[in-house]
């Protein structure tokens, strides 16, 4: 379900990343502020320190330049620092009508909503998706040995990583179902379930990059998703380990916090 809190905390934490740039960028440029004044039509700079006036010239002396960068930093960082007082005030007092989250802050007695709950707000009750049964792909079961937090084995230690992080943020996740496409069957690592965005997205994740042959195979599919209407980052993630199978789990955490929340 769409929460504007966790938009809002994320323009905040932007904000304030951005606050900070601009601070750097404000050290050394001169003291002082412009004023102008218009001759035939063109306009001429000076410079005001303690009451005091310098003529620049005209805009492209260096100066001018420098002082109307520092005002465009001042100003910007005046609007940073109302945006972000108005922003924490809204994140403090914020209070999410997420069913979910209703529930968890419910007595036990009302831990368990009716489904009418969910669809009289307009999503699908997603808590406990992943753990219904669905079409699981179950060739080559010998491969399956790497247990998950979740409790279900999969293929590689890289995929037991991600599923322990959706796992860890609450968010529900098949590990291969089945998917037809035309004529072919794939299995991909994982399908998502979105709450803001309430639909599900996959995730394929390309461990052995190093190899020819597979690399190969991982093109073939990224094009057959591709010819199937899948859009990368709307309906389909696409993550790797890089050439020595040595994943970085930052980079994953990123696509996770942005695409699957």
């Amino acid at each position: 379900m769409f929460d504007s809190g966790s938009y809002v905390a994320r323009d905040l934490a932007h904000q304030q990343r951005m606050r900070r740039l601009l601070m750097q960028q404000k050290r050394g440029l001169p003291q002082g502020r412009l004023t102008t004044t218009k001759i035939n039509g063109r306009l001429y700079y000076y410079r005001v320190v303690d009451g005091k006036k310098e003529y620049l010239g005209t805009g492209e002396n260096e100066m001018v330049l420098k002082l109307q960068k520092k005002y465009f930093i001042e100003e910007t960082v005046k609007r940073i620092d109302k945006n972000c007082k108005y922003m924490d005030k809204l994140i403090a007092g914020y209070a999410s009508v997420d069913p979910e989250d209703i529930m968890e802050a419910a007595p036990r007695a009302y831990q368990s909503l009716p489904k009418s709950c969910f669809t009289m707000v307009g999503i699908n009750n997603q808590r406990g998706w992943g753990y219904e049964p669905y079409k699981r792909y179950m060739g080559y079961p010998e491969q399956l040995n790497n247990k998950t937090l979740k409790g279900d084995f999969v293929r590689s230690k890289s995929e037991a990583i991600i599923a322990n992080m959706l796992f860890v943020k609450k968010i529900e996740y098949h590990y291969e179902e089945k998917l037809v496409l035309g004529e072919y069957t794939f299995a991909p690592d994982f399908k998502i379930a979105v709450k803001s965005q309430r639909k599900c997205k996959l995730l394929e994740h390309f461990g052995l990059i190093g190899d020819k042959d597979y690399r190969d195979t991982c093109m073939w599919k990224i094009r057959t998703y591709l010819e199937f209407g899948y859009r990368p980052y709307e309906d389909i993630l696409f993550t790797y380990d890089d050439k020595d199978g040595h994943i970085n789990t930052l980079d994953i955490d990123k696509v996770i916090e942005s695409f699957c929340r």
